[in-house]
């Protein structure tokens, strides 16, 4: 490849390829520095964030691969929304960064902060680049289910220039600073969001000087392409028609439960799922906004129909999704938003469900856990406050031809906080960890196992916690005869009342122990080989088949 220009429509299929590659690989080292600069475990540790990079309009063209599916899907979103609404083309700057946690505008509940920077070249604006982050903390009520409405939910910052034209908003970081727990964590992780983006811009001038390209347009345009042609080419070949799934899930795992009701219609090479039938807001924090519903609505959707292309614009073009205003799936405000990726991260088993009705050879059984999620606040012994979220996952749901992996959950793909970065963050011991046996639902495929994980407060405070689950009084599915994998579990020690979504405090010697539902099996148990039956007693994942 030379220096010459080349030319707007004349990218080979080799160049493509190589330059598609190269786009990835720029968003992967933002994802790093990301990382590797962050100060709060949940970015750092867990994963939860995300790069992405779009053209001049706002149209994604390549994600970090290891990147949390909604934040994915809601940048675009987030970008285009920025340059309708609030900032268009002609008032960016050369060193602007915008920031806003909009629920409605960005990732759906306060925590999630969204960092755009536009991407200059030779004095044009050629394109942004965007990341999202979960925050350690966004003041209010601890992050989590608890809070009543949105205003108990902390600050809610509105596209705002954090950086214009190089030149830092002292006002906006004073502010942010004054209103949230732990701020140098907070603060820290904003920073390193900044940095990410500018990584990717130094990255990409590069890109664009090597190959003497003046701008994004016509890489960008055959990429989008490319992607939609796949994506729509995969729809067409299932079979039309309109296919229907219920799905009830815990709610606040007390007394009031929740439905999904998916509609999923596949015409032509487009599909449409329609969530009418499902429940209304919910009065816990486990409300989704629209963006949000849409992201976690088509993810599964592209994974069965078109796994192996990469994220981007392309994909997601013959996938619409709609949803009642003021339902669950399409809250509005003041509903509060908090623990929002619950119900998010569960919609996938409903889309399958319908999906198996089409195409069983695409779709997985449903997965043990939307991700449990904990949360812990207080003071070390010696003064020093602390927020630290961990995340546990239950099993991986049964593919038409495979198990489910154990303790892994999709869609979202946060990691676990190793253990002992856990205990040195917080005053806690963690007293056990183990895969939870007889958790997966049999089939001719079963489903991964989920955990048992337990921790002690061995510091001199209590500790405030909030806690997240889902399964405890329903069940992830199985899919054409494969059976329900089992209930999770929330215990404490001494026993006591404990809400499986909610507020609480952790007192010191206290022991909360956490049985991680598993996931569901695929096809009827009886298909399944004997020499498979055999292994799974001897590895004591059942006791009996």
């Amino acid at each position: 490849m030379t220096n010459a220009m080349l030319a707007p429509t004349a990218l080979d299929a080799v160049t493509l390829s190589i330059l598609w590659s190269r786009l990835i690989s720029i968003v992967d080292e933002a994802g790093v520095t990301l990382q590797r600069t962050a100060f709060s475990t949940v970015t750092r540790e867990s994963n939860d964030f995300a790069v992405v990079l779009l053209d001049s309009q706002g149209r994604s063209l390549a994600q970090s691969s290891v990147s949390v599916p909604s934040f994915l899907g809601v940048l675009p979103m987030l970008v285009k929304a920025l340059l309708q609404d609030y900032f268009p083309p002609e008032t960016w700057q050369e060193g602007d960064v915008v920031m806003t946690n909009d629920p409605w505008l960005c990732a759906g509940h306060k925590p999630d902060i969204g960092i755009v920077s536009p991407i200059f070249y030779r004095g044009r604006l050629i394109g942004f680049i965007g990341t999202i982050a979960h925050s350690p903390d966004m003041g209010g009520a601890l992050w989590g289910a608890g809070a009543r409405d949105l205003y108990e939910e902390g600050l809610m910052v509105p596209p705002t220039k954090l950086m214009e034209a190089g030149r830092p908003n002292e006002t906006l970081f004073r502010i942010i600073e004054a209103n949230v727990r732990a701020a140098r964590q907070t603060l820290g992780d904003i920073r390193a969001q900044i940095a990410a983006n500018e990584q990717g811009i130094r990255s990409l001038q590069q890109l664009l000087e090597e190959n003497g390209l003046e701008d994004l347009d016509a890489l960008g345009e055959q990429i989008i392409q490319a992607t939609e042609k796949a994506m729509r080419k995969a729809i067409a070949e299932a079979p039309d028609g309109v296919y229907t799934y219920t799905y009830d899930a815990d709610g606040d795992g007390l007394r009031e439960p929740v439905r999904l009701q998916a509609t999923v219609t596949i015409q032509g090479d487009s599909i449409l799922v329609d969530w009418a039938g499902s429940s209304p807001a919910h009065y816990l924090a486990i409300n989704a906004v629209m963006n949000y519903t849409y992201a976690y609505t088509a993810y599964p959707i592209k994974c069965a129909f078109s796994p192996e292309v990469p994220n981007n614009e392309g994909a997601f073009r013959p996938i619409r999704v709609t949803a009642p205003k003021g339902s669950l799936l399409n809250a509005q405000k003041p509903s509060p938003l908090g623990g929002r990726n619950i119900t998010g991260n569960i919609l996938h088993a409903a889309v399958f469900g319908a999906l198996a009705q089409a195409v069983p050879d695409k779709v997985q059984a449903d997965c043990g856990s939307a991700c449990w999620c904990i949360v812990l606040n207080g003071r070390h012994d010696d003064g020093r406050e602390y927020v630290e979220y961990f995340f546990l996952n239950g099993g991986y749901g049964a593919r038409p031809d495979r198990d489910g992996e154990h303790v892994l959950s999709f869609p979202t793909n946060v990691a676990n906080v190793p253990v002992e970065v856990l205990e040195n963050s917080a005053p806690i011991l963690v007293t056990r960890k183990t895969l939870a046996n007889d958790s997966a639902g049999r089939g001719k495929f079963r489903g991964g196992l989920g955990q048992v994980f337990a921790f002690r407060n061995i510091g001199q405070a209590p500790i405030q916690i909030s806690i997240l689950t889902e399964k405890t009084i329903t069940r992830a599915h199985g899919l054409l005869g494969g059976e329900h994998g089992a209930y999770g579990k929330l215990e404490i020690i001494p026993p006591r009342p404990l809400p499986p979504k909610g507020l609480d405090k952790l007192y010191p010697g206290e022991e909360i122990i956490l049985t991680l539902p598993g996931a569901g099996g695929y096809g009827p148990p009886e298909q399944r080989k004997p020499e498979q039956v055999e292994w799974d007693i001897a590895m004591g994942y059942f006791s009996r088949w």
